[in-house]
């Protein structure tokens, strides 16, 4: 790339020993890969090598040098620090004669690409955003807002806030932003600059006019409106518009009275808007909130956008792995098919899952049915992972079910107050009578012995003796012709 030459013609401002005085060469070559007003390196003054300034030239012509002058006088003025965030800021400001356009405005500013950072657009379209965890995101999108809100601090506004002036250092979550000599303060109604280099796509509906230059003043209101954009891109990597033409007030009001934002035609992509769909879901409800205000209620109303200390102070209360501080049930036992009440506290959570179901808010209580002895499973979900916790184990008393008695109210319990044939009254029935327990055979009484029981109340009993023979009952025989005579001694 060859080194082009051009003549210092006027100094406006100039903050810093080594800077270039009227009548000075610069000597500069375009900037690979730059983005942005900033889109040369100074490589030379008055052929004296130089390093780590940038030049830029952000309008043509002079309209941004009375505002841009006055703006660097009043930020040389400021007692404090300048905020780490706005050390992009020019530190030269001048007209230059280029060939053909003698008299253009023209900035230098260190460089904050030296130290490795890269704007929002390289960021993005290179997959270093989509590759980071959504932690690192949350950090960077935080940083990003507190720039913006150091910015509005000193009562500045920008105007050109977008994916070219926003500048990312991922590894350590560090935010610049750049081009701040296009920014004015407030205060000078008369100054304001025109929007110069805000990439379509970021510049405020009442501010856009289908090229992305206009003749109305930037406000504050817009500054918000473009920082919720490039906070929307760095969530969930996509732009919060990304299926519509163009960003002006008669296409978003066109959108938006059909469907809410951010309800999204599914013809062009069905993939592409469900993989934006799903990004979406990740942030917490109060994130969610806040690009609602801005781009349903503050497309119209400048005033409902949040502005960065709202953001900065919403952010911050998400950089946190979720962590469950506290998960009880009021009871350890129920019968079967009753409930216990499950309570828990989590922080960094925005979606609780009991039993893998939706169970409320990050802190709440809920009744949950058990039907069989387990443990109640708690997941708390957070935009950086998800944590789990478990309830003591549940016991089940199972009590066998009663047979139900239909009967026919009134209810009458006198005697004969069923008809006959009634099945739907049915006087009180006794439990049936249970057989006597048996008796162990060691308890049992001594049983009579049936033999002694049938003797004659005289007849001698002689424990060991042979049973007594007892007199036939039979008829005797007739034994008279067998009967041998014996002779009488």
């Amino acid at each position: 790339m060859s080194t082009r030459t051009v003549n210092v013609r006027t100094v406006r401002t100039s903050a810093g020993p080594g800077l270039p005085m009227v009548g000075a060469t610069l000597g500069f070559r375009p900037r690979p890969g730059g983005v942005g007003t900033y889109g040369y390196q100074v490589l030379s003054v008055d052929g004296r090598p130089v390093s780590g300034l940038l030049l830029g030239f952000p309008v043509l012509g002079d309209r941004h040098a009375a505002h841009t002058a006055e703006l660097c006088r009043r930020l040389a003025s400021f007692t404090h620090p300048l905020p780490d965030g706005l050390a992009a800021a020019a530190v030269w400001h001048g007209t230059v004669d280029l060939p053909g356009r003698p008299g253009t405005h023209a900035v230098l500013a260190p460089d904050p690409y030296a130290e490795g950072y890269l704007p929002l657009h390289e960021a993005l379209t290179s997959g270093l955003l989509a590759a980071e965890p959504m932690r690192t995101r949350f950090e960077l999108a935080y940083a990003l807002a507190a720039a913006a809100g150091d910015l509005a601090g000193l009562g500045a506004v920008h105007g050109g806030l977008d994916a070219s002036t926003l500048l990312l250092h991922v590894a350590d979550r560090r935010v610049r932003i750049t081009e701040v000599e296009s920014a004015t303060m407030a205060s000078d109604a008369g100054h304001l600059p025109l929007a110069v280099g805000a990439a379509a796509g970021y510049l405020a509906p009442e501010l856009y006019d289908g090229v992305g230059e206009h003749p109305e003043a930037a406000t504050a209101a817009a500054d918000r409106w473009s920082l919720a954009v490039a906070l929307h891109e760095v969530l969930t990597g996509h732009h919060p518009y990304h299926f519509l033409p163009d960003l002006s007030p008669g296409v978003i009001g066109g959108y938006l009275r059909n469907r809410t934002w951010p309800e999204h035609h599914l013809a062009g992509s069905a993939a592409f808007a469900h993989r934006y769909a799903a990004a979406l879901r990740l942030l917490p409800a109060e994130v969610h909130d806040l690009f609602a205000r801005t781009f349903q209620q503050g497309w119209q109303d400048g005033t409902a956008r949040p502005a960065a200390g709202v953001w900065v102070h919403t952010l911050g209360r998400w950089i946190g792995d979720p962590v469950i501080d506290e998960l009880r049930v009021d009871r350890g036992y129920v019968l079967s098919g009753e409930s216990v009440t499950v309570s828990w506290r989590t922080r960094f959570a925005h979606r609780i899952l009991l039993d893998g179901r939706d169970a409320g808010p990050a802190n709440g209580s809920v009744a949950v049915p058990i039907d069989r002895p387990r443990p109640v499973v708690l997941h708390a979900v957070g935009p950086f992972g998800v944590a789990e916790a478990r309830t003591v184990r549940i016991e089940v008393l199972r009590v066998p079910q009663l047979g139900a008695v239909r009967v026919r109210f009134p209810l009458s319990l006198r005697s004969g107050a069923g008809e006959p044939g009634d099945a739907t009254f049915r006087a009180p029935v006794p439990p049936p009578a249970r057989p006597p327990s048996a008796i162990p055979l060691a308890e049992r009484p001594a049983l009579p012995d049936p033999v002694a029981a049938r003797l004659p109340a005289a007849a001698p009993r002689f424990a060991g003796s042979a049973p007594p023979r007892f007199p036939s009952f039979r008829r005797p025989r007739n034994t008279d012709r067998f009967k041998i005579e014996r002779p009488n001694p």
